[in-house]
C-alpha cells in the first residue's frame, strides 16, 4: 500500500483538511500519515474557534519518522500556519523526497480576491519559494494571482495569460498546476478548473455548474482526490475530472439540506464511488 504524508490542520468540526484527506486517501487504498500543522476546535469559517499551533512539535514529530526509516510515495501539504511552518515543510521535503516521490502542495493562502487575515503581506513570497520543491500545485484562483501577480481586476479571466503565468511558475518549480474555482462574470453559474501539464505541454479545462453557494472545505476534498489518483499513476486530466465530478455530485446532494455552509459538503455518502 502506498503511503502519503499529509501535512495539514485538524479541525474538530468541518469537512475539511485532515478530516477530508484521511478519509479520501484511505478509501483510495492509500495509507494517510497525518502531520498536523494546527489543531482547531472547528474550522475558521465559524465565528469563533480554538487554535493550537503545532509548530514547536513538527520537527520532533517527523524526525521520528526519519528515525524509524519511514518513506512516502507522496508528500501532500495543505494549510500551513506561518512562515516558520513553510521552512519546516521545506526541510521535510528535503529529508523525505526521493526521485520517486510525488510532492503536491495546495498553497492555502486566501480566497475571494484576498490574502487570509492570519498571514503577513509577504507570505506569498515565501510560498513561491516553497512551491519550487513541488511537482504539483492546486491553488484556487485567488492563490494563483497571489503567486503570480496576475491582475484579476485588469485582466479578468484571460485563459492565455493565465497559462503564460503558469508557465513562468513552472520554469523553476511545479510542472503540473491546477487552478481551481475559476468563475467569469459572463458565466456566473459555471465554475471550471484550469489544468496545466507543462511536462506534456497539455492544458485543459474541466467545468461544472455553480449554484452560487460557497461551501467550506471543497478545495481540500478536491486536492485530496487528485492526490490519491496521481499517486496511483492517473494523468492530471483524469484526476481532475474525477475530483470535479465527485464534488459536483456532493454539492448537489448537500444543497437539498439546510446545512451550515461552514460544515462543508456531505461527501461521505459518495466515498464508495471512489475506487482505484
Amino acid at each position: 500500500m502506498k503511503k502519503v504524508a499529509v501535512i495539514h490542520d485538524l479541525s474538530g468540526i468541518g469537512r475539511c483538511s485532515l478530516n477530508a484527506a484521511i478519509s479520501i486517501l484511505a478509501v483510495l487504498k492509500k495509507q494517510p500519515c497525518p502531520l498536523p500543522t494546527a489543531i482547531l476546535s472547528n474550522q475558521t469559517g465559524f465565528k469563533s474557534f480554538s487554535f493550537l499551533d503545532f509548530t514547536q512539535y513538527i520537527k520532533e514529530y517527523y524526525s521520528h519518522w526519519k528515525k524509524i526509516g519511514y518513506h512516502f510515495d507522496t508528500i501532500y501539504s495543505g494549510f500551513l500556519g506561518s512562515i516558520e511552518q513553510i521552512e519546516l515543510l521545506t526541510d521535510f521535503i528535503k529529508q523525505f523526497k526521493t526521485d520517486k516521490t510525488l510532492v503536491m502542495i495546495d498553497p492555502v493562502m486566501g480566497d475571494n480576491g484576498k490574502l487570509y487575515a492570519v498571514y503577513p503581506e509577504d507570505y506569498p513570497k515565501h510560498m513561491r519559494e516553497l512551491i519550487r520543491h513541488a511537482d504539483v500545485i492546486t491553488p484556487n484562483f485567488t492563490e494563483f494571482t497571489l503567486l503570480t501577480g496576475y491582475d484579476a481586476q485588469e485582466e479578468g479571466i484571460n485563459k492565455q495569460k493565465l497559462i503564460a503565468c503558469g508557465r513562468e511558475l513552472a520554469e523553476n518549480g511545479p510542472q503540473q498546476i491546477i487552478v481551481t474555482g475559476i468563475c467569469s462574470a459572463e458565466q456566473p453559474d459555471h465554475l471550471y478548473n484550469l489544468g496545466m501539464d507543462f511536462a506534456k505541454d497539455v492544458c485543459f479545462e474541466v467545468g461544472t455548474s455553480y449554484n452560487n453557494i460557497s461551501y467550506s472545505g471543497t478545495g481540500d476534498i478536491f486536492a485530496s482526490i487528485v492526490c490519491g489518483y496521481l499517486t496511483d499513476g492517473y494523468t492530471l486530466e483524469e484526476s481532475v475530472k474525477i475530483a470535479a465530478e465527485f464534488i459536483a455530485k456532493a454539492i448537489d446532494y448537500t444543497s437539498k439540506y439546510n446545512l451550515d455552509t461552514n460544515e462543508g459538503i456531505m461527501y461521505e455518502i459518495f466515498l464508495k464511488e471512489l475506487n482505484i
